[in-house]
């Protein structure tokens, strides 16, 4: 009911209508009789097309209310996902520059394998290039945020951009 309520209100203002036309008719007038549906045709006619439009009117409105409120529940949606977006990348930015310092500790030692050093590095760049990726997201729907940190995309777009930077080196 909530749903229709500009509907309602538009049938019970055009009943109103009617029944106020049909008295104005009675009583100003002085029609002989009191006529709810009219005999003459033309005002059976300006009646029913203003009932008509003020029916359709609120069938609008409703419309345009519904589809309103929808667009602010996706806005809220919006603001919530990017709040937590740079919340998570704020939490996550912290870790990747403490973790620096395990880096540094490591050079410091002799013992510690370079190659290790460098998948760490790795790791630590992938993670801000997701986080990154995951921030840009401009049409938020559950494919589309998946869609940006998915190793399969991201792999696909990697390669492409190391086959363009090898035919630009070979065109130099």
């Amino acid at each position: 009911m909530y749903k229709r309520k500009y509907t309602i209100a538009t049938f019970i203002i055009a009943f109103m209508f009617w029944f106020l036309d049909a008295s104005i008719h009675y009583f100003v007038y002085g029609e002989p009789q009191f006529e709810f549906i009219p005999d003459d045709f033309n005002e059976l006619w300006m009646r029913s097309i203003i009932v008509i439009l003020v029916i359709l009117f609120g069938i609008y409105a409703d419309y345009s209310t519904r589809k309103l409120l929808i667009k602010e529940k996706e806005l809220e949606a919006t603001r919530i996902y990017n709040s937590m977006v740079h919340a998570s990348q704020h939490i996550l930015n912290n870790l990747l520059n403490q973790m620096q310092l395990f880096k540094m500790e490591a050079l410091k030692s002799n013992d510690f394998d370079k190659n290790i050093i460098d998948i760490y590095d790795n790791a630590i760049e992938q993670a801000a290039d997701l986080i990154q990726k995951l921030s840009q997201v401009e049409n938020i729907t559950d494919k589309n945020i998946w869609a940006s940190v998915d190793p399969a995309v991201l792999a696909d777009s990697s390669n492409k951009t190391n086959s363009a930077d090898a035919k630009r080196r070979e065109a130099d």
